[in-house]
């Protein structure tokens, strides 16, 4: 799956001087992404059920999980917002004032990247 330096709001310079400290805090803020969020849901469907929502498979889940540890694993800004979709997908949000981005693992296996600037759709491509 390729990843690009695309889900970050924050410029190439500034990303290049992040220091040790903001880049221990983002892997620790991915891997409670992946450890709370991601295997939660895994271990207790029936809670995203009593939501109204179909649960992810363990199938989405996984490639949920494979995409949060790259980007954790390339010090990628991690998620505001992670949340499951209504069809058993898979969400993950930032957001910086009017531009938001977004990677959604669908339920149907595929992954998409989406920019948004307000309701506008600016990008959309698949990994």
């Amino acid at each position: 799956m390729p990843i690009t330096k695309q889900w970050s709001f924050v410029s190439k310079a500034l990303l290049d001087a992040r220091d040790d400290e903001w880049q221990r805090a983002a892997r620790e803020s991915w891997q409670d992404v992946i450890e709370r969020k991601l295997i939660e849901w895994g271990r207790s469907p029936s809670a995203l059920e009593d939501m109204g929502v179909d649960p992810p498979t363990k199938e989405t889940i996984q490639r949920a999980i494979r995409l949060a540890e790259a980007f954790r694993d390339e010090g990628f800004p991690s998620p505001q917002s992670v949340v499951p979709d209504p069809n058993g997908g898979i969400v993950f949000e930032r957001r910086d004032g009017n531009i938001a981005e977004v990677c959604h693992v669908w339920g149907d296996g595929t992954t998409e990247y989406q920019r948004f600037e307000g309701t506008r759709l600016l990008e959309r491509r698949a990994f």
